[in-house]
């Protein structure tokens, strides 16, 4: 008689269902802590780096504007303008910010844009009487104020100065900007200063 024939099967593990069961959660748990801790040192990492290396703007950074004679800086007249002016202009390559000037700021003066470099749009209230202005200069009329184109040692710059208000009100603006800054300015003048004959 032959003996029984066993057949060899593998048993199946009685403990390996409920230990996957139980190491599943532990894993979830894990990820569930590790992720925000890596978002957070990400965060501070990157604020390290940005706070080491600040990027210089028109907040943080004085410009520096040379000084010219003024004699009537100090007067109602400047102090009236200067009050009025916008804290951006308008210009053919867009909106420009007004700038704060470095120490020591030239008085009745006020400038706008140049930043990265570039030539700032400057204007000085309280100028003497330009040479320019003569019988038979050429005018440029906008919004009700006469301008006259002056010499100026400002290189790629035209500086237009005021003719018929109370004070000689200077405009030097950059070349490539075009004549919105005079434009902009003009109702400043026209609202704060009252006008005058020109001669």
């Amino acid at each position: 008689m032959l003996p029984p024939r066993r057949e060899l099967r593998s048993a199946p593990s009685p403990t390996r269902g409920p230990e996957l069961v139980r190491r599943l959660p532990r894993l979830l748990v894990g990820l569930a802590l590790a992720v925000p801790v890596l978002v957070v040192a990400g965060v501070v990492l990157a604020s390290l780096i940005v706070v080491r290396d600040p990027l210089p703007d028109a907040d943080t950074v004085r410009l520096r504007v040379p000084a010219v004679p003024t004699p009537a800086a100090a007067s109602a007249d400047c102090s009236r303008l200067l009050s009025g002016l916008p804290g951006e202009m308008t210009t053919e390559r867009g909106l420009v910010a007004r700038r704060v000037l470095a120490e020591p700021a030239p008085p009745g003066t006020v400038a706008w844009g140049g930043e990265g470099g570039a030539a700032p749009v400057v204007m000085r209230c309280g100028l003497p009487r330009p040479a320019e202005l003569a019988p038979g200069a050429p005018l440029l009329a906008v919004d009700g104020v006469d301008w006259v184109a002056v010499e100026d040692a400002t290189p790629a710059a035209t500086t237009w100065v005021t003719t018929d208000r109370a004070v000689y009100v200077g405009l030097t603006v950059p070349d490539g900007l075009g004549t919105d800054p005079v434009v902009g300015i003009s109702r400043s003048v026209k609202i704060a200063l009252v006008s005058r004959a020109t001669g």
